[in-house]
């Protein structure tokens, strides 16, 4: 199928495997709900793999081969995990399982990779339709800030080192970004270096493209497609969602 992630999976999941904020938030929805669940995105397993490992009956869905691949590859040796998990290869916006979920849940702004309202509206009702009566949705999104998304410019910034616990190589991460106002899309340039033994430079590009939502244009879309929108949080502690929150997580129920 072929997504935008697949030239940097084994980036993204050296950058997002340790990544821990968020755990405890699902996991307690999940208690509340029970399996199964439907993670949309999950890309290379962290959330999906942390709810298994608590009980749960876990299907994460993602439209990257090389993330599954990996996903796939961290959970080999657990047959424990691999009862619990399982992973597909299809498009949120159009995906066809035989299960329905008591929840399914969109982690760390994956919704934003669909582009256009009218791939907001397939995902949203192709979930509604994998959801029992009163099944439970949350959608993780970043809270606009024009200020932030600005302050790049298109300037390529050093972001962070990353270290390959697979290899002696030192990972250098840069990016650059450009905001596109008008269409509310960012547009990010990754670029990694690695550096091996002998000093060689690798070099990887990737470019991706997010569509940021606000508030009420995310509420309707919701309420617009078989929802009623519970709670927004503006953080992973339950915080009551603010203009100054960072977060901007919609806890929807199925009607």
């Amino acid at each position: 199928m072929g997504t935008e992630y697949d030239n940097f999976a084994r980036f993204y999941d050296l950058e997002y495997c340790n990544l821990t904020d968020d755990l405890e938030f699902y996991r307690q929805f999940a208690e509340r709900c029970d399996s199964p669940i439907l993670e949309l995105g999950c890309g290379t397993g962290r959330v999906l793999k942390h709810l298994a490992k608590a009980g749960f009956r876990v299907t994460g869905i993602d439209a990257s081969r090389p993330m599954l691949d990996i996903a796939r590859q961290s959970i080999a040796d657990d047959t424990r995990l691999q009862r619990r998990i399982k992973l597909e290869e299809a498009d949120m916006r159009s995906f066809k399982l035989r299960t329905r979920f008591h929840m399914a849940f969109c982690a760390i702004n994956t919704f934003m990779h669909l582009m256009t309202t009218e791939d907001q509206v397939a995902c949203l009702r192709t979930v509604h339709q994998h959801l029992v009566a009163d099944g439970l949705l949350i959608i993780d999104l970043f809270n606009p800030d024009l200020a932030l998304l600005l302050e790049g410019g298109g300037r390529i910034m050093l972001e962070r080192l990353l270290v390959d616990p697979k290899g002696p190589t030192l990972i250098t991460k840069m990016v650059s970004a450009w905001v596109d106002r008008v269409n509310q899309v960012n547009h990010l340039t990754y670029l990694y270096d690695e550096i091996g033994e002998s000093g060689e430079l690798r070099r990887t590009v990737a470019a991706i493209s997010q569509r940021y939502l606000y508030r009420y244009e995310m509420e309707q879309l919701l309420v617009g497609n078989g929802f009623a929108v519970e709670n927004i949080y503006g953080s992973y502690d339950l915080d009551p969602y603010s203009q100054d929150s960072i977060k901007m997580i919609f806890v929807a129920r199925r009607v």
